[in-house]
């Protein structure tokens, strides 16, 4: 077989790859999958009981849940994966039923991963702690050297709803961040974690 036969045949097999896709999306079975391998509200509670998450943290998550979801559907702009958030926002301190601390986001999109969850809420767990982390934060607080900043429309939902929510009561994000003041001092890692969450809270809002 020469080289132009070669290379047409891979160039032919690759578009075949692609119109496959394409007819997956537009026929709706993409998003179907997306669907049926994510767990119901009620499935979602389960688990976090069957791992003994503490009820108060429980609790927070249905908070943070709901916020999420209402903000997700304020945004009209471009398209939000609803059920991602709200299951994402449900399982977003999944990783507190085995450790605290900053470590927590870590340890729950781990959990997510062995769960067999879709890999968007282990993304959305591991990047919703304060405004997510650059490379060199995570480095200094001694969680895996990469970047865990929220990037999908989605984490950045899950990231911000997380800052509304104190407890189980609905605050504003500068309230949060006042209440993390006056317990840890203005320290440069809360300052720029609060710059970043209201740079997503901006850009969520220019979405609606």
């Amino acid at each position: 077989m020469t080289k132009d036969k070669l290379i047409s045949l891979f160039l032919s097999q690759i578009l075949n790859v692609f119109l496959a896709f394409f007819y997956m999306v537009h026929s709706g079975d993409v998003q179907k999958m997306a669907k049926d391998n994510l767990p119901t509200w009620e499935r979602a509670l389960e688990i976090l009981q069957k791992l003994n998450l503490p009820d108060h943290i429980i609790d927070h998550v249905k908070q943070v849940a709901r916020q999420a979801t209402f903000i997700a559907r304020k945004v009209r702009k471009i398209p939000v994966n609803v059920q991602i958030v709200q299951i994402g926002a449900l399982f977003h301190d999944i990783g507190r039923s085995r450790i605290h601390g900053f470590l927590h986001g870590v340890e729950g999109g781990k959990i997510l991963r062995e769960m067999g969850m879709p890999e968007e809420l282990a993304r959305i767990a591991e990047r919703h702690i304060l405004g997510g982390f650059t490379k060199e934060e995570a480095t200094e607080l001694d969680l895996p050297q990469r970047e865990f900043l929220p990037e999908t429309v989605e984490e950045k939902i899950v990231c911000l709803a997380d800052k509304m929510v104190n407890g189980s009561q609905n605050v504003t994000v500068n309230k949060r961040f006042d209440r993390w003041f006056k317990k840890y001092g203005k320290t440069a890692l809360l300052v720029s974690a609060q710059k970043r969450v209201k740079g997503i809270e901006r850009e969520i809002h220019h979405l609606t």
